[in-house]
């Protein structure tokens, strides 16, 4: 049976970590997926807002950060991948009994990680986490878990159709089953074409549990 736990960082208990800068680099940063993984480390999709001040630059100052894609910036918006190299972001991938689900969050001086996993799974990677930072974390398993805020917006028939056929097919799942190219053969459409479905549809997925996380505070 599959557990889930959510463990809050605060900056202060992880600031040696080398990706901890993140948190004064960004008002709030979200993860999106995993899209793959590349010399052991996962690439990941982020939208962000950066603090006042910051930008693309601040990012490339992070050595355990590699700025892949820039998918779209406006303003302090902005839509990017990047390899991640830290040891947090290592353990994301190591332990094949568990792996990360929304949300994952960093806002506020703090880190919201999600994660879901066999009992023995969860309890190597929590083993793992406390190797790195100690046991100065909030941790919550299988209750009061934000996730379960989350309910899918209302989209068009065909993103639903396109977004269906991606999870039927193990797109979303650890590790993936096919490509955007398998679901646009399958879907006999162009793979520009799911792709932007899919990004539109985990935006407005990411949007909506904001929406419902705001009015439950």
């Amino acid at each position: 049976m599959l557990s889930q736990m959510q463990l809050q960082i605060q900056y202060e208990d992880a600031m040696q970590l080398p990706a901890g800068e993140l948190v004064n680099i960004f008002k709030k940063l979200i993860f999106i997926r995993i899209t793959e993984i590349a010399d052991g480390s996962p690439i990941l999709l982020f939208n962000a807002t950066f603090l006042n001040g910051h930008g693309i630059d601040s990012i490339k100052q992070i050595p355990t950060v590699e700025l892949r894609d820039v998918l779209q910036i406006e303003g302090h918006e902005i839509l990017f991948s990047a390899r991640m190299s830290g040891p947090i972001a290592q353990l994301l991938v190591a332990e094949k009994d568990v792996w990360p689900i929304a949300p994952i969050i960093i806002e506020k001086k703090q880190l919201i990680l999600s994660m879901q996993g066999t009992s023995s799974g969860m309890s190597n990677f929590l083993g793992e986490v406390k190797a790195l930072i100690g046991s100065h974390f909030k941790l919550t398993v299988n209750r009061a878990y934000q996730g379960e805020w989350l309910t899918a917006p209302s989209m068009s028939p065909r993103r639903k159709q396109v977004l269906e056929t991606a999870i039927d097919m193990g797109y979303y799942d650890q590790p993936r089953q096919c490509k955007q190219q398998d679901i646009a053969l399958q879907m006999n459409r162009k793979q520009g074409t799911i792709a932007e479905h899919l990004l539109i549809a985990e935006s407005n997925i990411l949007k909506a549990w904001f929406e419902q996380s705001r009015m439950s505070e």
